[in-house]
């Protein structure tokens, strides 16, 4: 059993009460509610009271002590979820929660009890707002897919894609299913890797699914995404497969596998290929971070920095890796993959400056300068071997530049973050330690920080002015405000000539906060070669396919009405409170469900210190 309980209130800001769950939780625990002096595991339902403020109640059939019969409970926190912005929403989905037991006066105290967050948040971005007062957040029951009657899984650690600016629907792909409370109402065992992709139509509030497993055989977790939505393409790097990620895996308990390439995923017609990897001189990794980037080279750059790479033949979970180091940073042309090349291409470009020591579990936003002569990926926070950071770096491209901007004394690591508003990071959820009674105070779980003007706040302002060179910046790459960069080239040159073509002549007049290109599908190039990486770490090159898109959606379509009638048979989503175990006197065994949590995104609390606050 933990029972969890709060400091007293003169060790925590703000001091009327300790909301949060910053930390993480890793081994399998059965629910026990504390109530006074007594204990108990019972069956429980989940009852919402509350979406806007996320109040429960967990109603227990246990009748021996009143007592219990039901509490209320707020969630304060959540971890290893994943987040996306389109059409000024935020919306978050997946992940860990924590539950915080309230007293008879509605205040938050005792004992606090993980769960799953079985809902998708919206957080409404039209308008302004101080998260402190009148944030708008909203909670979406899901509901099971009409067409097979499949619930959306509940997993941590996988991607949320927006989808073009024209889409209803937003995507979900990849992902595990996390041990960390199994005996909770919401809990998933693991289902078949066949659906690794999901979406999500927000207009008419529907899920469907999608079996991609021709291009891309597993259902990844860990691993790094980013989009390009003008081009209505979504990626997914690298990753790892382990027991919670596909059900022929539930009972191997030791394995942590790295796989070998970059998922393309085409949102429109809802198909994947399989880009290898093997070309990176660290891969497979892990714990990232990948930004997109327009108006560079011919279709615009992904870059990828950080986090842990161990060799794909290595599937020890005892073993994460080593760290990838900062000042080599990797390109990829998106546009490779229109030309026929069964790799794509790929770029390592030495950094300089203030490199950043080996961390994961960070976020990334890009933005570019007005006039587009620089283009800036900011880095916020991170997880190290023996450290935690509450720091901010910038990397500076062409002159692929590292500057630190901020350090400050309240670290935080797992968190995702959005680039919103012209010149705001919107950061989402994290932990600011592995201490189980440490509190967080950031209770709605965002925090904005002003990439201009480089200060942390509350207020979202939904009116922000246009994104400004902060004076540390320019002052190391020239220029000013709006841009007119003069260091735009490397300390030692460019790697390699192509890459340096991709900045000469300068990049179009666009920026990563409104991307201008035109959108480019795959039916206008074809994906050359499918190269699905394998578990065991040796590459399997398929024959060269050339799909065209029409070809794609058509066989798509066919396969999806095929699929309809058996989809009941081949998927087994289940989850265990609804399942047979609530007649048993034990919850499932959990001795060997003490899985390595690779990464912590906890939509919970930053601890900022805001003036006037």
């Amino acid at each position: 059993m933990h029972t969890i309980v709060c400091p007293p209130p003169s060790s925590v800001r703000p001091p009327s009460f300790c909301p949060g769950f910053p930390m993480t939780w890793v081994a399998a625990q059965p629910l026990r509610l504390t109530m006074g002096s007594r204990s108990t595991r019972t069956n429980l339902q989940l009852q919402k009271i509350n979406t806007a403020n996320y109040r429960y109640r967990i109603t227990s059939d246990h009748t021996e002590t009143p007592e219990t019969t039901i509490r209320e409970f707020e969630i304060q926190q959540g971890k290893e979820a994943r987040s996306c912005v389109t059409n000024k929403t935020l919306y978050i989905d997946g992940g860990l929660e924590i539950f915080v037991a309230k007293n008879n006066n509605g205040t938050p105290e005792g004992a606090r009890v993980i769960g799953y967050n079985t809902d998708l948040i919206e957080v409404d971005l039209t308008s302004s707002w101080d998260w402190k007062q009148n944030i708008s957040i909203q909670a979406v029951s899901k509901k099971p897919n009409p067409r097979t009657g499949t619930n959306p899984p509940v997993v941590v650690r996988g991607a949320l894609y927006a989808g073009a600016p024209s889409d209803s629907s937003i995507y979900q792909y990849g992902g595990t299913v996390s041990y960390a409370n199994m005996s909770f109402p919401g809990f998933q065992n693991p289902t078949s890797s066949q659906y690794a992709l999901w979406s999500y139509n927000t207009s008419r509030g529907s899920w469907d699914q999608f079996d991609v497993t021709l291009g891309a055989e597993y259902r990844p977790a860990g691993g790094v995404y980013a989009e390009a939505p003008d081009q209505e393409l979504a990626f997914y790097l690298n990753g790892y497969i382990n027991n919670g990620t596909s059900n022929d895996l539930e009972n191997s308990d030791g394995l942590l596998r790295y796989l070998d390439g970059l998922i393309v995923i085409d949102t429109h017609a809802q198909i994947a290929t399989n880009i290898s990897t093997s070309s990176l001189a660290n891969f497979p990794r892990v714990k990232g971070g990948m930004v997109y980037i327009p108006g560079i080279g011919p279709k615009g750059i992904l870059v990828a920095v950080g986090g842990v790479t161990k060799p794909a033949n290595d599937s020890s979970a005892s073993n994460e890796g080593t760290y990838v180091p900062f000042d080599e940073v990797d390109i990829f042309d998106i546009s490779s993959i229109f030309e026929g090349d069964d790799n794509g291409i790929w770029y390592a470009q030495k950094a300089s400056g203030d490199i950043p020591t080996g961390r994961t579990d960070f976020c990334l936003v890009a933005v570019s300068a007005k006039d587009n002569s620089s283009h800036h990926v900011y880095m916020y926070g991170g997880k190290g071997a023996n450290e935690l950071y509450d720091e901010i770096y910038v990397l500076s491209i062409p002159s692929f530049t590292w500057t630190q901007i901020f350090e400050g004394k309240s670290p935080r690591y797992g968190h995702t973050c959005h680039l919103v508003a012209n010149r705001q990071m919107l950061t989402v959820g994290g932990a600011l330690s592995d201490d189980l009674s440490t509190c967080d105070w950031e209770y709605r779980g965002v925090a904005i920080y002003d990439m201009s003007t480089l200060t942390w706040g509350s207020v979202y302002d939904a009116s922000a002015a246009d994104y400004a060179v902060p004076a540390k910046v320019y002052q190391v790459v020239g220029g000013g405000p709006n841009g007119n960069a003069t260091r735009k080239t490397p300390l030692d040159g460019f790697s390699t000539p192509e890459l340096a073509s991709f900045f000469y002549p300068p990049a179009n007049n666009s920026s990563a906060s409104a991307p201008q290109p035109e959108p480019t599908k795959l039916s206008k190039g074809a994906i050359a070669g499918i190269a699905v990486g394998s578990v065991a770490g040796a590459a399997i090159l398929s024959a060269a396919l050339l799909y065209t898109r029409q070809r794609q959606r058509a066989a798509a379509e066919a396969q999806r009405a095929a699929e309809a009638e058996e989809a009941e048979k081949d998927i087994f989503m289940e989850s265990a409170w609804r399942s047979n175990d609530g007649d048993s006197d034990e919850p499932p065994s959990t001795t060997n469900r003490q899985t390595t949590v690779l990464a912590h995104e906890i939509h919970g609390s930053h601890v900022r210190e805001i003036p006037g606050s």
